[in-house]
């Protein structure tokens, strides 16, 4: 299991790769599970790829840069 926490952002946001899911839990507590099946840039990335993330600009989601992914919430 991969935990990553982005730390270019004001707010902490803890993302989580485990089983085909990615968890993502916000500052609030609130945690969404997205199935890897419909990104398979991600699906097959190793570590180094998915630990380059950050939170988009707007905050609506998080971008993988490398892959060329972004996941909104």
């Amino acid at each position: 299991m991969a935990l990553f926490t982005s730390r270019k952002q004001q707010k902490p946001v803890e993302v989580k790769f485990q089983k085909g899911l990615l968890f993502v839990k916000m500052d609030n507590g609130k945690e969404i599970a997205y199935p890897l099946d419909f990104q398979p840039k991600l699906l097959q990335a190793n570590d180094e790829e998915k630990a380059d993330w950050l939170v988009k600009p707007d905050g609506s989601g998080i971008r993988w840069n490398k892959l060329d992914v972004e996941i909104d919430f």
